[in-house]
């Protein structure tokens, strides 16, 4: 049998410029951030990761003749850029090309900055210098920051950066928003109120870089403070696009959060944009009797990682031209399959009409006994170098693909809406685009799936998970596990109800009858306060869900109406102070 079609991998090869994380900050950004952090034309300020001087610019013409910027940049094209930039009233500078790790040592035993500046690199951690990272995770360490192997290279810079002030001193960056919600800046989040008197997070409703998909925030931290034992005032201010926020004058009504808002582990700082009383709501449920973690009743795992979906997941019809019987399982590789808390031989047979759905499992076959058309098949993934792949190459026999079990329920992994856990009676798997979850003995897996349609678990999936520019909500295994659940009130839920009303688009509907009987009922929670967990669940995931409207737009759309370009956000100068898926 010919095979014509090679085995696609989707992933594109990053370019330079996303290789070392080189997207530089219009100008009228930079005016704003450096008006707001230079208080006195003597300052002294650095710029860790300089670019083409955007920013170098913008603080040397807030500054005298007095002044002083130290401007560091690793790569040697960009710093002669920001070298020949007009910069106002010339203060004093101290130019360096090299990696701000390099130089931090030296930097750290001269005089203290007044102010740091900058548009922090964004370099995940796979494209990260082994060698510069080694260097900046063995500086953090010094600080008593224990930085995992999945730390961005800004979160470093930020970290390092704040070391780097005098008391009283001030940081003002471009960040991702990131900040607010992934694991390895759990410690950024947790030190930031302690390092300074006020944090200020700006937060755009809108996309401001659409054209790399990455939502970003305004960093303002403000009189560094080396008392160990006081926490600063953390604030947030939230604007719909960058023509907005120049008209706010009086930074300080930006709102103000309690310290348990930035004490609670388990919330990111998401939670931050609620309102007090649906804030509290959430934070206090841990103390809820018949309010567990769904961990206490099931293990969820990763989907299986093929290493190509295309070589290893086919339609039926090539299944049946590969003559393997026995060789194939069935496997779900779409949210968009999962309609309920349950997913049906039906549910499967409607997938499998449309997308390939059959997962070849090879494990413990003898390659000699393959039949004809499958080893041919075997042959020409080899040809098209899919054995050549990471997760492919690190087998022991290229063509196993591990960890293949069928699963008690699914979870959803990325989320549109909502997040649900669904009963697998299809006998199916899944790939590592949805969850598989395994009950533990005495749990009935029907009822933890209905027991999980509740506005309580909906909003902390929000606050527990991490949400990206395109709107889409994001579950971990172990940040799913830590989802509130009320399972032990689950006696009296109608799971039929709800799997009627999921099908056919009517979430509101079910959310009414979870919420009566499992947490009005069971968890005897009042009117008043289901309806601040449904307006928190409401609240956060339309403003994540917002980024997904305005990418959808034309890019000429986008332009006109502002967010598409950070160079039209800061013309003014501060004077520093549904259905499912």
């Amino acid at each position: 049998m010919e095979i014509t079609e090679p085995f696609k991998n989707n992933k594109k090869r990053p370019d330079a410029r996303k290789l070392r994380g080189g997207y530089y900050t219009p100008q009228q950004l930079s005016d704003y951030l450096s008006n707001w952090a230079i208080r006195n034309p003597a300052d002294n300020v650095l710029e860790p990761s300089c670019g083409d001087g955007s920013i170098v610019a913008s603080a040397a013409t807030r500054l005298g003749k007095r002044g002083r910027i130290t401007a560091v940049e690793i790569v040697p094209e960009e710093l002669e850029k920001a070298q020949k930039r007009p910069l106002g009233a010339t203060p004093k500078f101290d130019w360096r090309c090299g990696s701000f790790f390099q130089f931090f040592q030296g930097l750290e035993a001269a005089e203290p900055f007044d102010a740091v500046i900058g548009n922090p690199p964004f370099i995940r951690f796979q494209y990260f210098d082994k060698r510069e990272r080694a260097l900046a995770f063995s500086m953090l360490n010094a600080f008593g920051y224990r930085p995992n192997g999945l730390a961005n290279a800004w979160a470093a810079f930020v970290a390092l950066s704040a070391e780097l002030l005098k008391e009283g001193g001030r940081l003002a960056m471009v960040v991702p928003a990131e900040l607010l919600q992934v694991q390895y800046a759990a410690e950024l989040r947790h030190r930031l109120p302690a390092l300074f008197d006020e944090v200020l997070v700006v937060a755009f409703k809108e996309l401001v870089f659409p054209e790399i998909q990455q939502e970003v925030l305004l960093l303002l931290a403000d009189g560094r403070n080396r008392d160990r034992n006081k926490v600063g005032q953390l604030r947030t201010l939230e604007v719909r696009n960058g023509q907005e926020l120049p008209k706010i004058k009086d930074l300080s009504r930006a709102t103000s959060h309690l310290p348990e808002r930035h004490a609670n582990q388990d919330m990111k700082w998401t939670s931050l944009f609620l309102e007090e009383d649906e804030f509290r709501v959430l934070h206090e449920s841990k103390r809820r009797d018949g309010i567990r973690q769904l961990g206490a009743y099931a293990d969820v795992d990763v989907g299986i990682v093929t290493g190509r979906n295309s070589f290893f997941v086919v339609g039926e019809r090539r299944a049946q031209e590969l003559q393997a019987d026995g060789y194939f399982v069935n496997v779900v590789g779409r949210t968009s399959a999962l309609r309920s808390i349950r997913f049906t031989t039906t549910d499967f047979l409607t997938f499998s009409a449309k997308y390939p759905s059959r997962l070849l499992n090879l494990k413990g076959r003898r390659r000699a006994n393959f039949p004809e058309a499958l080893e041919e098949y075997v042959r020409k993934g080899e040809k098209e170098e899919v054995h050549k792949g990471y997760k492919c190459r690190i087998r022991q026999r290229w063509f196993e693909v591990p960890s293949v079990y069928m699963p008690d329920a699914f979870l959803f992994r990325q989320i549109h809406h909502a997040p649900l856990l669904v009963a697998n009676h299809a006998h199916s798997t899944s790939t590592d685009t949805i969850h598989r979850v395994r009950v533990f003995p005495g749990v009935s897996i029907e009822d933890l799936c209905a027991s999980m349609v509740n506005s309580l678990t909906f909003a902390w999936s929000e606050v527990v998970g991490r949400s990206y520019g395109g709107g889409v909500l994001e579950l971990e295994p172990g940040e799913a596990e830590k989802l509130p659940v009320p399972y032990d009130h689950a006696a009296g839920i109608d799971a039929d109800l709800i799997d009627r009303k999921l099908r056919s688009g009517d979430i509101s509907a079910a959310l009414d009858h979870g919420d009566k009987v499992l947490l009005q009922e069971g968890c005897g929670y009042t009117n008043r306060e289901l309806k601040q967990m449904r307006c928190a669940w409401t609240r956060l995931r339309e403003r994540r869900q917002l980024r997904r409207q305005v990418e959808s737009r034309p890019a000429h759309e986008n332009q006109r109406r502002g967010p598409g370009s950070l160079g039209s956000i800061m013309a003014s100068r501060s004077t520093g102070s549904g259905a499912l898926p």
